[in-house]
Order: C-alpha cells, then structure tokens, then sequence
C-alpha cells in the first residue's frame, strides 16, 4: 500500500512538474509558438519539422496541437498543413524519453531537483512583472519537479523488483505483448499523457524489472492510449477542431500498428543505435527512447504517400451549415490553370455570393419574418469571399491575358462591396428595436423600398445597370436627406431627444450603406456578368470617382 502511493506521488510530482514546464516555457516565449506556426508551416516537411521543434522545446504535444486547432480555426492555417505540425507534434514529445533516458536515469538528480526547485520557485515569485522571466522561473521550478518525480518512481520501481521477477512472463507467451500493449494503453488514457506512460515504462526497464521487448510494446501503447486526449477534446468542438484531433488518432493509431507488427526488428535496431551512440548495448531505456523516436518516424514515412488522400477525407468529416456555404461551387484549383475559364468561375462564384449575402440581407429587413433574425451564415459568407480572394491569388501566380488582368480589380471589389452588404445588414439586426414612430413616414418607406429595389437588381450588362444604378443611389441619397432633416428639425423642437435622434439617424445611415454596398457590387459585377454566358462585353470602364472611393484594401470582419 505505502508502495502504490509513493509511485502514485512520483506520477503526480512528473505530471505536475510537466505541466508547469509547459505553461512556463510557453509564458517565456511569449508570441514565439503563434510566429513559428504562422512562418514555418508552408510546406510538408517544414510543417513537421516546426511541429517537432515546438514540442521539444515546450515538452508538450497537447500544447502546440492546441495552438495548431486554433490556428485552423482562425483560418491562418488550412488543413493539410496542419496535419503535418501534428505529424511534428509526435515526433517532437519523444524528447521526454531522451530526457528519462539520459538525464533522469544517469544522475543522481535527488540533489540537484530541490536546488532547482527552490531557485525556480524565486525566480518566478519575485519577477511578476516581468512576464518572460516569471514565466522562466515556472518552468525552472516545473524541470525541477519533473525530475524529482522520475527519481522516486525509480526509488519505487527498485523496491518492486523483488516481486516482479516473481512472475513468470515467459508463461504468457505470444500474448505478452499484447497484453503490455493493452497496459500501455489503459496506462497513457488514465493518465492523459503519453510522456508519463512512458517515463513510467523507462523507469521500470531501468531497474530490471520488464524487458526489453515487452516494454517496447508497452510504449507503442502509450502512444496510442494518448489519443484520448484528443477524443476528448473533439467532443462538442468545432469541426476544424474535430479534424485535427482526427488527424492525430489517425497518425498514432496507423504508426502503432505498423511498429507493432514490426516490433522485434525495431527493437533490434534501436539497440543497435544505442550501441553505437553509447557503446553500451545494456542501456535499455536509451535503446527504449531510441525505439520510441523510431516509431513515430516510422509513421511518419508510412502516412507520408497518403497524407493527401487523409486530408481530403478529414475535409469531408464533421461538415457544418457554415462550411458548406463557404465552399466555392464553380471553383476549382484546376481551373488556374486556363485563365479564361477560371475568370468565368469567378464571375459565377461571385454572383452566388451576392444572391445568397442579398437574400438574407432583405430577409433581415423584414422584421416580421422570424428566419430573419438568425444570425448564422454570416461567417461563411465572409469565409467564401476569403476562398475566391485566395483562388485570385492562385491565380495573380502566371502570366495572364489581358482580359483576365482587367477583370480582377473590378472583381475583388464586388467581393469587398458584397462583405459590406453583410456586415450593414448584421449591424442593422442588431441594432435595439427603435420606436416606430421614430421610423416610419414617406422618406423611411422611400429608403427602404430603394434598399429592397437595390437588394434585387440583376446585374445582367454594364450599359443595362449604368442607369438604372444611377438612378436607385440617388434615390437612397434623396430619402436619406429628407430623414435626416426630419429628425435634426424634431430634435431641436424638442419633439425627440437627442439619443433616439442619433439612434434613428445612424439606422436610416446603416440602410443608405447597404443600398450603395449592394449597388455597387452590382455596378463591379456587370461589367463581366456576360462571362457566364461565354461572351465578353465589359462595358466602358467604371467612372473615376467611384473607383477612387471604393479601391480601399477589402478587410474581413465577422459582424457577429
């Protein structure tokens, strides 16, 4: 009994002292994990090596497969590169059993992890306002803990050899392996960490007390056992967050298996590196943390052909209503690569886009109509202007011809003008219902009528819509004066205080907004809108003046 509670206080002191490594080391480098992840991810290998180098230096797989989700989710990071920092993320926490095997096993740490602690535990008391170095005292104190909690389980392990070498392992035969498999998979799920699993395997090897084999089985266990972390952590997230968790119990499971079935002769390899590192064929946890770099190398190089295939299937899962609208319909990397076709999927995209932002921006203008006042979809419209704009990008990479080079800027500024649309009509919904008295009269059914009218033209030609554009602006801009004159000459004669005036006034500003937004999406649009019946007739040019007043950089907000 006393003997299972000093093991289960050296598990607690390891897992404190990691946990507190990683928040310390991740306070002391500050922005540095969201730069790496930003910078280095751009291609395969350098999406693994980032995963890899940022797990090592903050001892936490959890901590940058976190950071990875997030990033997915904010749309800094797509999808196939993802995987790839978590692919790194594995290799990356083998560091732990490098750690055990070398430092933590070799030393007579029991001196040294006090002192540590002690001077870690200053540093971080005293430098609260220095984030960095407070950060840095954490993990000095965390580093401290983390080895002193590897020293009392090799001083438990060593009083239960006695009994371990009681049993008879050899009785069980072929099936010892996968009973120790099975071990290291209850033992990594309970608890929630791979490292510990493992540093608990090395520490047992280290006293004598498993073999070498059975204990390689072991920690190909604990690497699959860690997936329930990330079963855990999809449930009830969001679907960019279920893919990656996804990604992760794919690749431990896929490199579990291959290195099982393949488990003597990774066994002998590793120690045939570790003799040739050490010159010690009988250190068996080096050999053990070399078998355990080994096997997520081995998944690596075994997903490594399939990895394009294992995106396009995590891409199809955990689908939501948002990512269905933001999928291009008439987009297609293959259509970059003949300019022609690829501007008329654009014109085509584009005017999906502006019919579904211009229904639900009229929906919203009809407060009797309850769908009305759901706010959802907005995201994935903003997030399908983001994908057409990334597609121009792919696109801006070649030479092109000249019809296609006239037609982009009026394009991206349709997509710029539709994104206004949304933002104006999701401001417009949330606005604090005004009294009606304060919003009705022939001006406000002259303005909303305009804004309907504008919500519903067709941009069919350029010459067709030049007019008729011409003629809802001004309108929007006559209504927009007769209310604003109402209401200042209401509010000086006391008729209407100065809060409601504002109030309604901003209203009748936010509808005259998203008249001239939808207008003028339209008015870009037109020009190219015969593309989609396979002719070209952009019109003349747009005029200067508008041009000028709408070229501003596109910026993608979510109103909500």
């Amino acid at each position: 009994m006393i003997l299972a509670l000093t093991l289960l206080g050296g598990v607690g002191l390891f897992l404190l002292g990691m946990a507190m490594l990683t928040e310390g080391l991740k306070l002391s480098a500050g922005d540095g994990l969201r730069a790496i992840l930003r910078g280095w991810t751009s291609t395969p290998a350098r999406g693994l090596a980032s995963g890899a180098l940022l797990t090592g230096l903050v001892q936490s797989s959890s901590a940058v497969t976190v950071a990875t989700i997030g990033f997915v989710n904010a749309g800094l990071l797509t999808l196939s590169h993802a995987v790839w920092v978590i692919f790194g993320s594995n290799v990356g926490t083998t560091m732990t059993a490098w750690l055990v095997a070398l430092i933590g096993l070799k030393l007579d740490i029991g001196a040294l992890a006090l002192p540590i602690i002690g001077l870690g535990a200053m540093i971080h008391i005293f430098s609260s306002r220095r984030p960095r170095l407070h950060g840095a005292g954490q993990a000095l104190t965390g580093f401290g803990l983390f080895f002193l909690g590897i020293g009392i389980l090799k001083d438990g392990f060593e009083t239960l050899l006695p009994w371990v070498e009681t049993i008879d392992l050899a009785a069980a035969g072929i099936f010892a392996p996968f009973a120790f498999l099975l071990a290291g998979i209850l033992l990594s799920a309970a608890a929630q960490s791979s490292s510990a699993a493992v540093a608990l395997i090395l520490t047992a090897t280290a006293t004598g007390g498993l073999p070498l084999t059975l204990a390689a089985a072991g920690i190909i266990g604990a690497n699959i056992g860690t997936t329930s972390t990330a079963l855990f952590a999809a449930a009830g997230a969001t679907p960019a967050a279920r893919r990656v968790a996804t990604a992760h119990i794919v690749f431990n499971l896929y490199s579990g298996l291959v290195a099982f079935l393949l488990l003597v002769p990774l066994v002998w390899a590793s120690h045939e590196l570790a003799d040739a590192l050490l010159a010690d064929s009988k250190d068996e946890p080096l050999t053990l943390a070399i078998f355990n770099t080994l096997l997520n190398l081995l998944g690596v190089l075994v997903i490594w052909p399939f990895a394009s295939r294992l995106v396009r299937w995590l891409q199809g899962l955990y689908v939501s209503d948002e990512e269905t609208l933001a999928r291009p319909a008439h987009l297609d990397p293959t259509l970059a690569a003949v300019p022609s076709v690829a501007l008329r999927g654009l014109v085509l995209e584009i005017r999906r886009m502006m019919d579904m932002s211009f229904t639900r921006a009229a929906r919203r203008l009809d407060r009797g109509t309850p769908a009305a006042l759901n706010g959802a979809g907005d995201a994935g419209l903003l997030a399908l202007g983001q994908a057409i704009r990334d597609f121009i990008s792919t696109l801006n990479r070649q030479q092109l011809p000249s019809e296609v080079v006239d037609a982009l800027p009026d394009l991206i500024r349709s997509v710029h003008h539709i994104e206004e649309a949304i933002t104006e009509s999701a401001a417009i919904q949330s606005e604090t219902a005004l009294p009606a008295a304060h919003t009705t009269g022939p001006a406000w059914d002259r303005l909303r009528a305009g804004v309907l009218a504008a919500l519903d033209c067709e941009a069919t030609g350029a010459e067709a819509f030049r007019t008729e554009f011409e003629a809802e602006m001004q309108e929007a801009d006559d209504a927009y004066e007769a209310i604003k004159r109402a209401l200042l000459s209401a509010a000086a004669a006391g008729k209407i205080g100065v809060e409601p005036m504002e109030a309604a006034l901003l209203h009748a500003r936010r509808l005259r907004r998203l008249s001239e937004a939808a207008l003028k999406a339209q008015r870009r649009l037109a020009r190219w809108a015969p593309l989609a019946r396979d002719r070209i007739d952009p019109g003349p040019p747009q005029d200067a003046e508008e041009t000028a007043e709408d070229a501003a950089p596109a910026r993608i907000t979510d109103p909500a």
